[in-house]
């Protein structure tokens, strides 16, 4: 920790924001079949599907305690400024771009209504909207902090991975179908994660208890790539990505094996102040890359002349987008007014 800034955080948000661009960078992996190219982008799809989690985890790492810090109305009014606002120019700006280009329509009020409501303006921005829902649970989930609700806090934490980790292997492996009524609605969404970012922030876990975890993302990692080719040869060669749920053990496992290893992390480098101010200035980046990133890829593949299902652009794309678009925020949060648009 230096200053109010946790260093490991910082790494965890820019290893998390890379790892979006690559798997943005590697949809091969969408279509099944067993060629070396499917493979590779399926092991990327692997290597970095802890990112989403990650930033869930995060989320709940640094304001579940937010009460210590300022007011329940200061913490909403920080949420407009910073995410809020800023969504909803980009979600403007990325409709009348696909409009522009023939992508999509407009007819109507309600069609707006609808698009900035349901996702219809960029697809990636999905993930805006389970944090939105985060957010405004928050001002209830910040009482768990206090030590007298330690075991509620696991508790939740632990009905969610036993509800969204685990139940929906029953009808997709075993053929067990259950009701869907049975999932607990006060950790659904993403809710377990961000319980699970304040737990692993606060915990001092031994090390034999770190090595489990630790063993536990190994195994889901290689679960979540076995099981996917497994999987899909059982169902005759169609893809089965049930492994690939965000809330699914394997993304899980990976997740909290990685943010407690960053957090147990001595590495001398870490150390040093300009390494420290860089990884700041870097992780301040993080929410803006992700606003443009998919510009630069569409760039390149969709209307450039990189073939997106090389293994060139899956291994290499991804430094590349990340680049450019660093440099174009890096340079856009120095201007008055435009830095607003990339909090």
């Amino acid at each position: 920790m230096t200053g109010k800034r946790v260093v490991y955080f910082d790494v965890l948000n820019i290893m998390a924001c890379y790892g979006v661009v690559w798997l943005h960078c590697s949809g091969d992996a969408f279509t099944f079949r067993l060629d070396k190219y499917w493979l590779m982008s399926l092991a990327i799809q692997v290597a970095a599907h802890w990112a989403v989690p990650v930033f869930f985890m995060l989320t709940g790492a640094n304001l579940m305690g937010y009460r210590e810090k300022y007011s329940t109305s200061a913490y909403f009014k920080r949420r407009m400024t910073r995410l809020f606002l800023p969504f909803l120019f980009w979600s403007t700006f990325y409709f009348v771009w696909k409009c522009a280009l023939g992508w999509l329509s407009y007819t109507g009020v309600r069609d707006l209504a609808t698009a900035y409501l349901s996702n219809g303006m960029e697809g990636i921005f999905w993930f805006f909207y389970p944090l939105f829902a985060v957010y405004v649970c928050m001002p209830v989930l910040s009482v768990l902090v206090e030590e007298r609700y330690k075991k509620q806090l696991y508790y939740m934490a632990g009905l969610g991975i036993i509800a969204y980790a685990f139940m929906p292997l029953l009808p997709g492996i075993l053929g067990i179908q259950y009701s869907s009524e049975l999932n607990p609605p006060i950790v659904g969404g993403y809710v377990t994660y961000v319980l699970l970012g304040w737990i692993l922030k606060n915990e001092d876990f031994s090390l034999r208890v770190r090595k489990i975890i630790y063993g536990a993302g190994v195994f889901g990692a290689a679960s979540m790539f076995f099981g996917t080719i497994w999987l899909s040869l059982r169902d005759g060669g169609a893809l089965n990505d049930l492994l690939w749920g965000y809330m699914m053990y394997p993304t899980l496992f990976m997740a909290c094996a990685l943010f407690l290893f960053l957090k147990h992390c001595k590495w001398k480098a870490l150390y040093n102040e300009k390494v420290q101010k860089a990884l700041a200035q870097l992780s301040g980046a993080s929410f803006g890359v992700y606003l443009i990133h998919i510009m630069i890829v569409n760039a390149f593949v969709l209307d450039g002349p990189l073939n997106g299902d090389s293994r060139w652009w899956m291994l290499f794309g991804a430094l590349g987008v990340y680049l450019i678009c660093i440099c174009i925020v890096l340079v856009a949060k120095r201007i008055p007014g435009i830095k607003y648009l990339f909090p």
